[in-house]
């Protein structure tokens, strides 16, 4: 019998940023971010992508597209989580920060988008091995 996993949802408010984060099954999880993230909001996001991390995840997409002015630490910040994700034959993939040559290869693509949706939207979220598309 298979156990059903819940989403995991997190919520982190700092001084006007948000990070939102959601874990629709064990190996797709979305970060959105909303507000300034300045610094201090890069290390934040920077812990919340490492829990991801612990927690299973392969496929991480970060959705910066409400996020305002970022940090140029950013993509440098990330890069580690990055190539872990790799090594587990998955990705770390930003969308909605503008592409810079540092950051481009860490930009998400529609394939990359419609898998988030894929897993976050499908009847059987969570029962692994269950879901065929139609």
């Amino acid at each position: 019998m298979l156990a059903t996993m819940q989403p995991e949802h997190g919520v982190c408010v700092r001084s006007g940023m948000r990070i939102i984060s959601v874990q629709p099954d064990r190996d797709h999880a979305f970060v959105d971010v909303i507000g300034e993230c300045g610094a201090e909001g890069v290390g934040e996001l920077r812990q919340r992508v490492d829990g991801l991390l612990i927690a299973g995840a392969r496929f991480v997409l970060v959705d910066l597209s409400e996020a305002g002015e970022v940090a140029p630490s950013m993509s440098s910040a990330l890069a580690p989580a990055a190539r872990q994700f790799s090594r587990r034959n998955g990705w770390l993939r930003m969308v909605g920060h503008d592409p810079s040559a540092s950051v481009a290869r860490y930009q998400a693509s529609l394939s990359d988008l419609f898998t988030i949706y894929q897993s976050a939207v499908r009847k059987d979220a969570g029962r692994v091995g269950q879901w065929a598309p139609r």
